[in-house]
């Protein structure tokens, strides 16, 4: 067994390895000592983190305050500054509704803060509206408010007799735009009762502000807004529109032609419409009745001239009489006709 000799407690500055040779057989002994003290750091470097952890908080310190300054600098240039409170109110509208009313309804008077109006809630407020189509509202430093209004244009009264919805009617009646949207009749005027009719029998019960989502009620529409703008200028306006069934659509013109339209082929049956017209036209003919809904071989009847300025006429039937050389002329013309607008 070895035996440890001359061991000691004492520490040295530095730890080093240090080989001592022993006498009488005895093995080399290493012995490893450590200074177990702590680190020295020098003054400079104490000094240089201490200068850090300044900078450090002092940045912080800035991040924080920037923000709440110009939060606080804000609030006292504009909400508290008497120059931006309103005193003019702008309100343009294209339509039938008043501005004191788009006022209340906008929930804006004179007075308020011109910056803390939230302008989207003022919007939104006036796009409730069942009239109205599109509003727009801005600042004008420093004290005005413009609110610009779009009302809905009309383009036809809806009738549906079985729930006593009738046209001219400001209580029970609706206006049609050229979207569907229904909206009641703020001012009968003779231009809106001059609009066409709309006529339903079976529909779902019509709520102000909604649109009818239906095909036929889409398919009406559109032969209206197409048919005054083919026709603009040619007396060809419409009087009314009947949905009797699920595939065709019966109009009435106020020169006192009818026509039936396919419920989905609205712009052929117009093109054929225009084609007859102008055919029938060179010829002197007077059109009582088309039926465009067929493709080919359209059947047509004739009537005699019709006074333009009853809204309500309808063509009377063709009484047959003894046969005479002009009723034959007008015969051959008829089959002319025919031979003409065969194939559509």
């Amino acid at each position: 067994m070895r035996k440890k000799q001359s061991r000691t407690n004492s520490r040295k500055p530095f730890a080093v390895f240090s080989k001592r040779h022993r006498q009488g057989g005895e093995s080399d002994w290493f012995l490893l000592e450590a200074d177990m003290g702590g680190v020295k750091v020098s003054p400079r470097r104490k000094k240089a983190r201490r200068g850090l952890i300044a900078k450090l908080l002092a940045l912080a310190c800035l991040c924080v305050s920037i923000p709440i300054a110009a939060k606080w600098g804000y609030h006292e240039v504009f909400f508290e500054n008497e120059e931006f409170i309103l005193k003019r109110l702008t309100i343009r509208t294209d339509g039938s509704l008043s501005e004191t009313g788009l006022a209340e309804v906008a929930n804006v008077s004179a007075g308020m803060n011109l910056m803390e109006l939230d302008l989207d809630v003022i919007r939104e407020r006036i796009e409730k509206l069942p009239h109205v189509e599109e509003a727009s509202v801005f600042r004008e430093m420093p004290d005005r408010l413009n609110i610009v209004v779009r009302e809905r244009i009309p383009i036809a009264w809806l009738s549906c007799p079985p729930q006593g919805i009738r046209p001219g009617d400001m209580e029970r009646g609706f206006l049609l735009d050229d979207k569907g949207y229904l909206f009641r009749c703020l001012d009968l005027s003779d231009a809106l009762m001059e609009l066409p009719v709309i006529e339903a029998f079976k529909m779902i019960e019509p709520v102000e502000g909604a649109r009818l989502e239906t095909e036929g009620m889409d398919s009406a529409i559109e032969l209206i807004v197409e048919s005054d703008r083919i026709f603009e200028g040619r007396s060809m306006a419409i009087h009314q529109v009947k949905l009797r069934n699920e595939w065709s659509i019966e109009c009435v013109y106020r020169n006192g032609l009818e026509v039936t339209f396919g419920m989905f082929e609205i712009d052929r049956g117009l093109e054929d419409l225009v084609t007859i017209l102008d055919k029938t036209g060179s010829l002197g003919s007077v059109l009582a009745s088309v039926n465009v809904a067929m493709r080919k071989n359209i059947p047509v009847t004739f009537a005699e001239p019709i006074d333009g300025a009853s809204i309500s006429a309808v063509a009377e039937p063709v009484v047959e009489e003894e046969s005479t050389p002009e009723d034959s002329r007008e015969k051959q013309r008829e089959n002319h006709l025919r031979s003409i607008l065969k194939g559509g």
